[in-house]
């Protein structure tokens, strides 16, 4: 559903009796609550789970370029990823059926340090590596071996919050379960803000909320077993049922 960020904060600030249920907030009151509501949602862009669903965005490199910028107004302009979870390459993105082939997650920065020439140059690049340091909104991607041609596209998975701030006039179109969670647990950061003393039930209630959300967003994974420990096939080396 869509509510303003006016909506939002009002909404808030009722839970915890600073405005009556059919009195405006002053714009004092309004512009506080904005602010500690915006702190809020940026906190929770470091919790993974507060966001929904993997977001697929498609890259073109330039031939020669190893480092690109990401983050609003970036070379890759998009909202900051405070992780990249995954990543692919499309090296040939003129053809008529363009192939992506999924490269599993970036390197650590102790693997990066590993590569001892990073100027080597290649068809396209098989590593990426995420500098996640913060500089004017934007981090730094860097790719090898830096691509010879124009033709390659890279393909980063992440997850981008649904809500990062909050604005009086702007409509925000939340997923299901998002309004309650923000509306009750700002409640509780406006309760700190103002002095007052929130009640169990509210604690409850934003606690209950914000579970729902997470629980909602979990992206289930299929369990890595080891072959070997599957019965009937060639590679067993025990059967734990027979001791066999």
């Amino acid at each position: 559903m869509t509510y303003t960020g006016a909506q939002i904060v009002r909404a808030a600030l009722r839970e915890i009796g600073v405005i009556d249920p059919i009195d405006p907030a002053h714009a004092e009151q309004e512009a506080d609550a904005l602010e500690v509501g915006s702190d809020m949602l940026d906190d929770w862009r470091n919790h993974q789970l507060t966001s929904r669903g993997m977001t697929r965005t498609v890259y073109s490199l330039t031939s020669g370029t190893q480092n690109y910028t990401i983050g609003s107004g970036g070379t890759f302009d998009q909202d900051y990823p405070s992780e990249i979870v995954r990543w692919g390459v499309i090296p040939d993105d003129d053809a008529t059926d363009p192939v992506e082939h999924p490269r599993g997650r970036p390197l650590t920065s102790d693997q990066w340090a590993l590569i001892r020439v990073k100027s080597t140059d290649g068809t396209y690049p098989t590593e990426l590596y995420y500098d996640e340091r913060y500089a004017a909104g934007l981090g730094t991607i860097s790719v090898y071996p830096i691509p010879d041609n124009g033709n390659v596209d890279i393909v980063l998975y992440n997850r981008i919050p649904a809500i990062t701030t909050l604005v009086a006039a702007t409509s925000y179109d939340l997923p299901p379960s998002y309004h309650r969670a923000i509306r009750l647990n700002l409640a509780l950061e406006l309760a700190d803000h103002y002095g007052k003393t929130a009640s169990d039930r509210l604690e409850r209630r934003a606690a209950l909320a914000l579970g729902s959300l997470k629980r909602a967003n979990i992206i289930p994974k299929e369990s890595q077993g080891r072959p070997e420990f599957a019965i009937g096939t060639t590679r067993r080396t025990m059967n734990i049922y027979t001791d066999s």
